[in-house]
């Protein structure tokens, strides 16, 4: 996979991840988000602090690049896309958000809305990798191993 192709892959990756923040955490839970408003996000101009989401999504799907690039998954690419989405959700969103859990007075139905919405951002994302980046190097040593 050229270095291009990974860049593409990344931005492509990055712009759903935005998206579905977006979607998820400001339209589709915001009601359930609407008690805490105050206590839990920061608000108003001076909460420049807003730069860090971003710039964590782009480390998260830079890591799950390199996790693509470098482990050998097998299958169709659906079945690729599924699994580095779960892998992706085990490793990235369960534990964020359990620890989230853990420290806010959050109700667990909130969790589990969270935990399952970000399941769908995952594998959308992981679908989005897949797809677009085609096979990478580890893919096709497995392939060759296959024949």
């Amino acid at each position: 996979m050229t270095r291009t192709r990974i860049a593409l892959t990344t931005f492509a990756a990055f712009f759903v991840s935005q998206v579905m923040a977006v979607l998820i955490h400001g339209f589709v839970l915001a009601a359930d988000y609407e008690p805490y408003d105050g206590t839990l996000l920061r608000a108003g101009a001076d909460a420049w602090q807003f730069i860090f989401l971003p710039v964590a999504h782009l480390a998260f799907i830079c890591g799950l690049m390199w996790v693509y690039t470098h482990a050998r998954l097998t299958g169709s690419r659906a079945r690729q896309g599924l699994t580095l989405g779960v892998v992706a959700w085990i490793m990235g969103q369960v534990p964020l958000w359990l620890l989230w859990y853990a420290e806010q007075p959050w109700p667990g139905s909130l969790v589990v809305k969270q935990l399952g919405l970000e399941l769908v951002s995952s594998l959308l994302i992981a679908f989005t990798i897949v797809f677009i980046a085609g096979q990478t190097a580890a893919a096709q040593v497995v392939a060759a191993a296959q024949r």
